[in-house]
């Protein structure tokens, strides 16, 4: 961002073009540039870019506007996309399960050629699109104003990760932007899972026969019956029963008592 201590060597580098150009660059013209630059590029960007201009064969021959500035520190920033570009991103606006990154002005755009589309009338809402999408390019470029990317969710949880992804790495969106819609980060601590083949070791001849009498004796308690209950032992579990059901019951009845008032 441009500084007020900046604004002497600002003037004096309009000027320096302005003299390229065999022309003045006036007071009023200074304080326009200024006013639609100074919160987009500090200066040594700014002189960066101008000699960029003056160094190429076809836009260096006009004297440069403010628009020429933006228009290369959006090509060299991830900016606006152009029209072809844009239209191929709208086109996964259009599926409601597809999530994408788009600017602002590809959002509106598409939702205005949104009803030539669903009367599935596809060229007509390319030329919708395009037409909508350079006239607010072409507004918001007037107004100074820099692009902003979205994310555009669809109801796909996967697609909305992998286009958190893909616009983190094409620089138009920060991680933490969109770090609700990223994979948590694996801890280095964490140890990871081991995979392949799984080998047995070899056994001694005195654990295998071990393992064989040990399967031996589970089949024959398998096989034999538990004993029977002798009736003598079979009475007196039937006799506490009963009694602990008497029991039950007599302090239910009193409680029932106690809850009616009955003496």
């Amino acid at each position: 961002m441009l500084c007020d201590h900046d604004r002497k060597a600002f003037s004096d580098l309009l000027d320096e073009v302005g003299e390229t150009y065999g022309q003045s660059v006036s007071a009023r013209l200074k304080q326009t540039w200024w006013r639609l630059l100074a919160e987009r590029l500090d200066l040594a960007t700014l002189r960066q870019v101008l000699d960029g201009h003056l160094l190429d064969a076809e836009r260096g021959r006009y004297f440069p506007r403010p628009s020429d500035i933006i228009a290369v520190l959006e090509r060299a920033g991830g900016g606006r996309p152009g029209p072809d570009e844009a239209w191929a991103l709208a086109i996964d606006t259009f599926d409601e399960a597809a999530s994408v990154c788009v600017t602002e002005e590809i959002l509106l755009a598409a939702t205005a050629a949104a009803p030539v589309w669903e009367r599935g009338d596809r060229v007509g809402a390319r030329m919708a699109f395009k037409s909508a999408y350079e006239r607010l390019v072409a507004e918001r470029r007037r107004q100074g104003q820099a692009p902003q990317w979205r994310l555009s969710l669809g109801w796909d949880p996967r697609q909305r990760t992998e286009a958190a992804q893909r616009a983190v790495a094409a620089g138009r969106l920060s991680a933490e932007a969109v770090r609700h819609l990223l994979p948590a980060p694996q801890d280095a601590s964490t140890p990871k899972r081991l995979t392949g083949t799984v080998v047995a070791l070899p056994q001694t001849e005195e654990a295998t026969t071990r393992q064989q009498l040990q399967a031996l004796r589970e089949r024959i308690l398998r096989a034999v019956p538990p004993p029977p209950t002798p009736p003598s032992a079979r009475a007196e579990a039937r006799r506490a029963h009963i009694a602990q059901r008497k029991r039950t019951t007599a302090k239910e009845v009193e409680r029932l008592r106690a809850g009616r008032g009955t003496p």
